[in-house]
This record gives structure tokens, sequence and C-alpha cells, in this order.
């Protein structure tokens, strides 16, 4: 009887696991706007939307509306009035947002900060 249980207890968590795993995969965040020029070109001609949307979407959501991470749009100017204070989080990373200053140049990030802040609503 007990083995019986315990069968059905590892299907069950099996079942759960491969549901689990089939949701991260599938799981896909909404596309983020499209960087307009002007923007791609006070960013040196980096696209920030593009990175932002590689790097960043999967947690804080392609319109920036949260997930994982927290809410940007509409929220990020104000939590930092200073672009240097947000360039500072990304690169350094802060609490769960991991550090993107050995992945990203400071270039790419500066043109992300830039990106959330214009085009996301900051």
């Amino acid at each position: 009887m007990l083995r019986r249980f315990v069968s059905g207890f590892e299907m069950a968590v099996l079942l759960a696991v491969a549901v689990f795993v089939g949701m991260l995969f599938l799981n896909s965040p909404t596309k983020p706007p499209g960087t307009p020029a002007a923007v791609v070109a006070a960013a040196g001609g980096i696209d920030g939307g593009e990175l932002y949307g590689n790097k960043c979407a999967g947690c804080h959501g392609g319109d920036g509306s949260g997930g994982i991470g927290p809410r940007l749009a509409g929220k990020v100017v104000a939590k930092f009035p200073d672009p240097a204070d947000q360039i500072a989080v990304v690169t350094n990373g802060r609490g769960g947002m991991p550090a993107f200053g050995t992945r990203l140049s400071a270039d790419e990030i500066a043109a992300i900060v830039e990106y959330t802040r214009t085009v996301l609503g900051g």
C-alpha cells in the first residue's frame, strides 16, 4: 500500500516538474516597444530597446510593467532622478537585480537606461 502511494506521489511530482519546466520555456514576455531613431542616435547608435528586450524584459516585462522584477514604466525616473544612479544599479546589481557590468558595455547599459527613461515612460 505504501509503495503504491509513494509511486503515485512520485508520478505527481514528476508531472508537476514537467509542467513547470514547460511553462518556463513557453512563457514569453511581451515584446518591448520599438526604439525611436532619435533615442538610438542619442545612445550612439546602440538600440537600447533591443538590448532591453534581450536582457531585461524577462524580469521587468516587455512594456516595463514588472513581473519577477519591479515595474519600471512610469516609476524609474521618480526612483532614480539622476540617471547615473540607475546606471549604477544596472551595472553593479542590487538586491535581486543581477549585475550587468561584466555582461554589457557601459555604452550598452547607458542605452538601456535611456530607453527605460524615455520610451517606457520612466
